[in-house]
């Protein structure tokens, strides 16, 4: 899956322990545009935090969050209005 500039990625974690351990993980990596942002309500109407990334890196963030995997509830790619899951 390939992204344009300025799409982002997000994985979504059940605690936000988790959420805070893959930001710095994803970081010390550098990924690039790594956050935390609020969880897009398309993609849950639970109130929580994700952490945001280039979607343009999602293959490899997805790679190292796998350690995290237990955890990990998603990670989805922005489309438009939408968030589709990466696979």
């Amino acid at each position: 899956m390939s992204a344009a500039a300025g799409v982002f990625a997000i994985a979504t974690f059940q605690s936000t322990h988790m959420v805070l351990k893959a930001e710095k993980i994803l970081k010390e990596a550098g990924v690039a545009d790594v956050r935390l942002v609020p969880v897009p309500s398309q993609v849950s109407s639970d109130c929580g935090v994700t952490v945001r990334f280039a979607a343009a890196q999602v293959a490899r963030a997805a790679e190292l969050l796998r350690p995290l995997e237990d955890d990990l509830q998603g990670i989805f790619v922005e489309n438009g209005e939408s968030w589709i899951p990466y696979t």
